[in-house]
């Protein structure tokens, strides 16, 4: 696959791929980096939330091809807060479920902490929202509706706001760490395609107990085919706008743990060309290895979307500056997502123009 990297960029690859697969230096070929280099490395892999990562590999280098003392002290810092910052996660999701569970309602965690599991290091992966599904325990009592219903107005009766705004997940504030209660899986009110996606996800979600921090926490996760369908449909969604290293190295994690467990009812070609070229990346930048079918030219066109995404920029300051520039995202995002989704263009600029209405102070915001 022919993709440009610049130095930066390699180095960081070079450094996940060696963590990826716990290799330990044995006299491969090593380039030689400067200070100006590491410090490059470290924002690059800061920004795309794989720092933590980044630093296991620097672990695995002999001493002398290391960054100098001072670079690495700074980093061990940066790395030790995400480690406290995954224990306070896993703590605040297990206590979450614990809490839930006493009111007939099982929760799921989707992506974030769950994904961790499948890391070499658990505690370095980012951490961000935590995205969890919550249904009925007894279908008896209560329907998967009226539990999800009910896990945002036991919220409300403690004094927190529950925000509704996004049609498939409510938001919430829990013990300092931002909440998504899903409605559903996936964007189902622009997206055709995603109903028949998110019944699939229903079905084969075969929830598991999952231990966390050494057994101290457990939570029920998703299958692994579960988490292949919405990982690869989620960083489809962001292709354009906020698809970066940490998709696909939770995604290269996945391939060496379970290989690509696809179910056979996915036969959408777009989504499976999209899947086949973060395998694909994954194969030739990360060293995993799962034959699938290649387009070349789009697989180096989603490594360019992550490294290098339109309108990422500084964004301009001036009103109708700002609007020009906000409409022409949403066409240049919509027509690259159309390589991946059947989203109705239709429906995404109604509930853009829906969502201004409703909040006018982010018509000219960035």
């Amino acid at each position: 696959m022919y993709i440009r990297q610049s130095n930066t960029e390699e180095l960081m690859f070079r450094l996940l791929k060696m963590a990826l697969h716990e290799q330990s230096f044995s006299g491969m070929e090593w380039p030689s980096y400067s200070d100006e280099d590491w410090k490059a490395c470290y924002r690059l892999a800061a920004k795309h939330g794989v720092m933590a990562v980044a630093w296991d590999g620097i672990q695995l280098l002999p001493a002398e091809l290391q960054p100098s003392r001072p670079i690495k002290l700074s980093w061990s810092v940066a790395v030790k807060n995400y480690e406290e910052r995954y224990e306070r996660y896993c703590r605040t999701a297990a206590e979450l479920s614990g809490f839930y569970a006493g009111h007939g309602i099982t929760m799921m965690q989707i992506k974030g902490v769950g994904l961790s599991s499948y890391y070499p290091i658990p505690s370095h992966r980012e951490g961000g929202d935590i995205d969890i599904y919550t249904y009925s325990a007894d279908h008896a009592l209560m329907s998967d509706k009226e539990a999800n219903t009910l896990a945002d107005n036991l919220m409300k009766d403690m004094g927190i706001d529950v925000e509704n705004e996004h049609g498939k997940h409510s938001n919430f504030i829990y013990k300092n760490i931002s909440i998504e209660n899903h409605k559903s899986f996936l964007d189902i009110m622009t997206n055709p395609a995603a109903v028949m996606m998110n019944d699939l996800l229903l079905k084969i979600m075969d929830p598991q107990n999952t231990p966390l921090c050494d057994g101290k926490y457990n939570i029920l996760t998703p299958s692994a085919s579960f988490n292949a369908l919405f990982l690869s449909v989620h960083a489809g969604q962001h292709y354009c706008s906020g698809l970066r290293v940490h998709h696909l190295f939770d995604w290269a994690c996945m391939l060496k743990k379970h290989g690509l467990p696809l179910s056979q009812e996915i036969t959408d070609r777009k989504l499976l060309r999209f899947i086949y070229s973060l395998t694909h990346i994954c194969n030739e930048l990360l060293g995993t290895s799962v034959e699938v079918h290649v387009d070349e030219g789009f697989s180096a066109e989603v490594y360019y979307q992550i490294m290098n995404p339109r309108f990422s920029g500084e964004a301009p300051k001036n009103k109708i500056a700002v609007f020009v520039y906000k409409t022409a995202k949403l066409f240049y995002n919509n027509y690259k997502q159309s390589k991946i989704l059947n989203k109705s263009f239709y429906k995404v600029l109604w509930n853009s123009i829906e969502f201004h209405i409703r909040r006018p102070d982010t018509i000219f915001t960035v």
